[in-house]
Parts: C-alpha cells; structure tokens; sequence
C-alpha cells in the first residue's frame, strides 16, 4: 500500500505539489502510517497478479454534516483506466448514502472519476498548504438512493 501510495502521489499530482515534497516521499514513512492506521479498519485493497495495485479508505466523516467519508483512492497508474477504481470504491462504500470526500480542484482525472460515481461538488472549498504552495480542494457529496452509478 505504501509503494501504491507514493508512485501514485508521484504521478497524479506532479505539477500540482511541490516536486520537493514529491521526491521526498518515503515508501518506509508511508509503511509506517499504514501499519498504524489499518488496525483501525476501512481500508479496502486491490490486487493485480497478486499485488496490491490500489487502496481505497474510509471512515466516518469528519465533518458533522456527513455520515461517512472517503479519505482516499489511490490506483497505480498502471490501473488507471482498468475497472479497479470502481471496485474499490463499491466495496468501501457499500450502502453509504450520505458520504464526503475531498479533492484537488486542480486534479480534473479525479473529479470525473468521482462524479462518475454519482458525487457532485457540495460548494465547500478549503485551502492546504503543501511545500509552501496553497492548493485549493473542494468537497464532493453523494447523498441519496440510486444516484451513484458508478458503472463502467
């Protein structure tokens, strides 16, 4: 999860995060994190040919408007494109009909990706700082009975 995690920061936000912070991306502290952080459940992993090609976690949301919340979808890049995305997140997000996540305005591959599944930006934007450089997010919401399709 941790080597999936980095290649695809790597990848997916080049140009959009400080390539400081992106070559300073450390599989060992990602390993760290996700050893702390997966007793605590919600994380969903994808498997090609027996190794782990995605992960998807979630969790309560952290706001109080929101029931559930997904704290991230991550694929190789290699998987982009392949159905994987949308397993993962079927799988995490079951029957969830209130869920929230969050998403790089900057970052148009995921927003269509979520709003394939049915989220809609919910007008919340928020700013994080990273390597000096302000980058806004916007929050996505998939609210309601049959408006996720998530078909492929």
């Amino acid at each position: 999860m941790a080597h999936v995690h980095v290649e695809t920061w790597r990848t997916a936000y080049r140009g959009l995060v400080p390539d400081s912070v992106l070559d300073a991306l450390s599989v060992q502290e990602r390993t760290a994190m996700w050893e702390r952080g997966i007793p605590r459940g919600g994380v969903w992993v994808g498997l090609v040919d027996g190794e782990v090609a995605g992960f998807c976690a979630v969790g309560p949301a952290r706001e109080p408007d929101a029931a559930f919340e997904i704290f991230a979808i991550y694929v190789l890049p290699s998987a982009w494109g392949t159905p994987l995305s949308y397993e993962l997140a079927r799988a995490a997000l079951g029957d969830e009909q209130d869920v929230v996540l969050w998403v790089f305005d900057e970052n148009p591959r995921a927003r269509r990706f979520y709003e394939r599944l049915g989220f809609r930006a919910d007008g919340l934007v928020k700013t994080e700082t990273i390597g000096g450089v302000e980058l806004k997010e916007m929050r996505y919401r998939f609210s309601g009975p049959g408006t996720r399709r998530g078909t492929r």
